[in-house]
């Protein structure tokens, strides 16, 4: 585990595309199913239409042939046929010979793939049914068994009625609205998807937002404890420091007066430290002014090019922003800090304005920053340094944000690390 991890503990990442997924997959299988159940429905009532229209149809030509006088004749049967809408028309005696047919010969038994035998002795015996008899193609027809009496008032032939081309179009638009209702739905699936991922993501930043809100008046209250213990202590260390140094100068030794500035370098150390946290624990005073942009890098940049950093500053003559010089400066040199304990030889800074901001890039060539870092690079106590305190880019970025500007990282990538400093021009320039 490395020491941010140690400091910090691992985030758990919530995976978020579950409930977008979970979300669509319910509105898909609700929506899909609500229409496959009225698909269902349709089908029932489109079945109960054509036995309704095909028992009235029989009932009717039935009464008719049983009128004295009445023979089935084949234009006739044929008439009845096409005013119905339906397949066939035909009857059959006792001994399943076909005694009339609107579309075909008589005289010979009926084709017994088309016919229901046991349906044919039941309206022999006077009842009357409707089936499913027999498929063409896509196409099921449904056979209608229809009893006919004779002279003598008994049953001796029945009546046969098939009809479902009218029942395979309403099939078929019904199976295509159905097909359509998944297509609908599954769109509806998506939308709904986006939406909650949508949702999701700026539930993700607004609970980032509040954590970093509670984790900066938790830093606020440290910064201001640290600042308050530490600060009054260093100043008295420092006092007598400079006093002791002062008042021994010409009996202390070499090894003495080292000792000594050592012991000022670490105050002095500790000294920023406490600015830090102060920045963090309170909004110190800014002092905004216009700025030349130019002469702020160079004067960030030359500490570091006396002592053998080459950091090379490209910036336009009478480019300015408007920030505080002095915390300006401080961030410059906090990231020329880094680059340097990174290990990099070069460092270049570029200035340009763009739309009413000037942007500021810092590249260095040094070994730049573990993948593990870079996206918890912003967070207090995060660093991947060894005696890092991990808030010299949490104090920049405060610094940065509090004067209208934004501070992120480009590239982590080694020799390629790059950071990025925006800020407002002076209202005047913008114009």
């Amino acid at each position: 585990m490395t020491r941010t991890e140690t400091l910090l503990g691992r985030n758990p990442v919530t995976p978020r595309i579950a409930l977008p997924l979970f979300a669509a997959l319910l509105v898909l299988l609700g929506s899909g199913l609500a229409a496959q159940s009225l698909h269902r429905a349709a089908n029932a009532a489109l079945a109960r239409v054509t036995e309704e229209r095909l028992r009235g149809a029989g009932a009717t030509a039935a009464r008719t042939l049983e009128m004295p006088g009445m023979t089935a004749a084949q234009p006739w049967l044929r008439a009845v046929m096409e005013a119905n809408g339906l397949e066939g028309a035909f009857i059959v005696g006792p001994d399943l010979v076909v005694l009339a047919d609107a579309t075909g010969p008589t005289g010979s038994r009926v084709d017994l793939l088309r016919v229901d035998v046991p349906k044919v002795r039941r309206a022999l015996a006077g009842e009357s049914t409707v089936a499913l008899g027999w498929e063409l193609g896509e196409t099921k027809v449904a056979t209608a068994y229809l009893p006919l009496k004779g002279p003598r008032g008994s049953v001796d032939r029945v009546l046969l009625l098939e009809g479902g081309e009218a029942m395979a179009r309403r099939q078929k638009d019904l199976d295509r609205a159905l097909v359509l209702a998944w297509i609908l739905s599954a769109f509806a699936a998506l939308a709904i998807a986006a939406l909650t991922g949508q949702w999701v993501r700026t539930e993700g930043r607004r609970q980032a937002l509040v954590a970093r809100a509670a984790q900066g008046e938790a830093i606020a209250r440290l910064g201001a404890m640290v600042a308050h213990e530490i600060r009054n202590p260093l100043t008295v260390i420092s006092g007598n420091i400079e006093l002791m140094r002062e008042r021994d100068r010409g009996r202390l030794t070499r090894r003495d007066t080292e000792a000594l500035e050592d012991v000022l370098g670490e105050v002095d150390r500790l000294r920023e430290l406490t600015d830090d946290f102060l920045d963090l624990s309170a909004e110190r005073p800014l002092a905004g002014a216009c700025i030349e942009v130019g002469p702020l890098l160079q004067e960030a940049a030359r500490p570091w090019q006396e002592n053998g950093l080459a950091v090379e500053v490209t910036a336009p003559g009478g480019l300015r922003l408007f920030g505080d010089y002095r915390r300006l400066r401080q961030v410059l040199l906090n990231l020329l800090v880094n680059a340097a304990q990174a290990g990099a030889r070069r460092v270049q800074m570029q200035a340009t304005a763009d739309r009413g901001r000037v942007r500021v890039e810092v590249r260095d060539d040094g070994k730049g920053i573990p993948s593990a870092v870079r996206k918890r690079l912003f967070e207090p106590f995060v660093s991947s340094k060894p005696r890092g305190t991990g808030l010299g880019l949490v104090v920049s970025r405060r610094i940065v944000e509090r004067q209208g500007g934004t501070l992120a990282l480009l590239s982590g990538e080694a020799r390629k690390t790059a950071f990025c400093i925006e800020l407002p021009q002076p209202i005047e320039e913008k114009r």
